[in-house]
């Protein structure tokens, strides 16, 4: 089919408008074939040329087949990555412009965040609720150090622990985790929603570990186990909080002793959560000895932490001074490897002007030869 043929029959009779339309049709075929020139052929298939380019990896395709091929294969979702990073000397005004909206965007989020009730607060237990606050008074009476996470959090959510205001008591919620039991490849754990911080925590554990026990306990039977080791004879440790390397390290709890006993002078985030082990030696956990110990530890902490700050000072101040007051010892050198070259070169010029004799070793010469490698090997 000739372009005679494409155009529209009223046009025979009009010569310049054919000759119009079919330089337009020139000029589309030759950008269709610069644009398959440019990108190639499809990365995907390799048979045909490419149309598309995939914003997020750049891959070139030809159909939509390959598209989805290629999301599949690279785990692609196709959408833009925003903050990838572009050379100053690649950028156009619609990276400019993204960039821009980007800002704005972030902005906007931001001042989101400020007015939502629950992610507002960026200070630590600020305007905390009055039963909270009564709760951690409550605490420190007992030497325990209570310390709450922000609204949003799970755990928070969770906390059950109250003060109850008549009896002057704290009613713990308490997580047990039964470190060597395991169902269907998870910890075994249980929480008790309150717990009369009088009672004992041979008392709290008794449902667990004693089998005789009436209070029914929904899968009781994998804890077996520990009720053949008894209350005695068990590790039960507290979850280090606000201790060096506190991930692994942990408190020996006494089950002989209340649970108010076993929490004065810990630092409990939220509630406390307990690791009880038959084992005699608990592989993974360091287990504090006392709280001695601890102070030892943050004291020469925050020793060695005034000892690097006051060197990191000593060493700035000095090179400060040998940068600004240049030491004396320095400039004579210097002076002095001055003058020896002036004078060597001054040497040199006065032997070239003089009449050498080839035939017969030169003294001169030698003692020019020799005062210059004294000089570089100063």
């Amino acid at each position: 089919m000739n372009y005679m043929e494409k155009v529209d029959p009223i046009l025979y009779d009009r010569p310049e408008l054919v000759e119009t339309t079919k330089h337009r049709m020139d000029n589309a075929t030759e950008d269709r074939n610069n644009l398959r020139s440019r990108l190639g052929m499809c990365e995907v298939c390799s048979a045909l040329p490419a149309k598309y380019t995939c914003p997020k990896c750049e891959v070139k395709t030809c159909s939509l087949k390959c598209v989805t091929i290629h999301k599949t294969e690279l785990s692609c979702n196709g959408i833009r990555d925003r903050t990838k990073f572009i050379p100053l000397k690649q950028m156009t005004k619609l990276d400019f412009m993204s960039d821009y909206y980007f800002l704005e965007e972030c902005t906007r989020y931001a001042q989101d965040r400020k007015t939502d009730s629950i992610k507002r607060y960026t200070t630590y237990n600020r305007d905390l609720p009055i039963h909270l606050n009564r709760l951690r008074i409550a605490a420190r009476r007992r030497k325990t150090n209570l310390k709450f996470l922000l609204q949003n959090f799970l755990k928070h959510r969770e906390n059950t622990t109250y003060y109850c205001w008549k009896t002057k008591k704290i009613f713990w919620r308490v997580k047990w985790i039964f470190v060597n039991a395991n169902e269907k490849g998870k910890i075994v754990c249980y929480s008790d929603y309150r717990c009369d911080e009088d009672k004992y925590l041979s008392e709290l554990l008794d449902k667990y570990v004693n089998p005789t026990c009436v209070e029914v306990v929904p899968g009781k039977k994998i804890l077996e186990y520990y009720q053949s080791k008894g209350v005695q004879n068990i590790k039960v440790m507290l979850k280090a909080e606000g201790v060096k390397c506190s991930h692994k390290r942990y408190y020996l709890m006494n089950v002989n002793q209340t649970l108010k006993m076993n929490l004065a002078g810990k630092i409990l985030v939220e509630y406390p959560s307990v690791y009880v082990s038959y084992e005699e030696f608990p592989e993974g956990f360091d287990i504090i000895d006392s709280d001695e110990d601890i102070d030892e530890e943050t004291k020469q902490h925050r020793l060695n932490l005034q000892n690097m700050c006051k060197t990191s000072s000593d060493k700035e101040q000095k090179a400060n001074m040998e940068d600004s007051n240049p030491t004396d010892e320095t400039d004579t050198k210097e002076q002095e490897k001055a003058k020896k070259k002036k004078e060597r070169f001054r040497k040199l010029e006065a032997y070239e002007k003089t009449f050498n004799n080839y035939l017969f070793t030169d003294e001169k010469l030698m003692e020019i030869l020799s005062s210059s490698t004294d000089d570089e090997e100063d």
